[in-house]
């Protein structure tokens, strides 16, 4: 799974993830960036070891295997000259773990590293031979407009959520808790007829 920076998985897809944890699937995460820009008051040194210490406690609840942090710019990841060697750097990390499905934000996402993570993700699955049909889009900033798969996510909400409130810089800034618990009630409602759901477009 690729999150452009810490909390992105929990709030894109936490549920999902806590699904396959449940299962006994091995789940790893790397993380582009480790969110510094996001903490400005502290030097990027101290701003990593918060948001990657808060990464880590969101793991241990989702049942996350393991974490990577690539720590590139945050905020750089659209600029070539800002996260030099990136896609190079996927892409041996996929060839490691040779993940069966890899979760990476939709192409659409607002936010700007969110699309350029969503362009790694493709280009990386080109790269190794994974398939960009194997890459699933999901949503954190902005809904999708069209989807392909729906996940059922009401069994593991209530942990999708302690994920995401383990993020305490991140929820003291923007009320993360009451956006994902908005938009999977949206997509269990209209998408899925059940709870809660998680929703994701198919070749990222």
């Amino acid at each position: 799974m690729i999150a452009p920076h810490p909390d992105d998985e929990a709030i894109g897809c936490g549920g999902t993830i806590a699904k396959h944890c449940a299962r006994g699937e091995r789940v790893e995460v790397a993380f582009l960036t480790s969110g510094e820009r996001s903490l400005r008051e502290l030097e990027p040194e101290q701003a990593w070891r918060i948001r990657e210490r808060e990464a880590q406690e969101a793991a241990a609840v989702l049942g996350i295997a393991d974490l990577e942090f690539m720590r590139l710019p945050d905020w750089g990841l659209s600029d070539p000259n800002g996260a030099p060697g990136a896609l190079a750097a996927l892409a041996a990390l996929w060839e490691r773990v040779s993940p069966s499905t890899v979760y990476a934000p939709h192409p659409g996402e607002w936010h700007p590293d969110h699309r350029a993570a969503a362009e790694l993700a493709a280009n990386a699955a080109h790269r190794t031979g994974l398939g960009a049909a194997r890459v699933l889009g999901y949503e954190v900033w902005t809904p999708l407009s069209g989807y392909a798969i729906v996940e059922d996510v009401g069994e593991v909400f209530d942990t999708k959520l302690e994920a995401i409130r383990r993020y305490v810089s991140q929820i003291e800034q923007f009320d993360y808790v009451s956006a994902a618990e908005g938009i999977a009630r949206y997509r269990g409602a209209l998408a899925a007829r059940c709870a809660y759901a998680e929703v994701f477009a198919q070749g990222a």
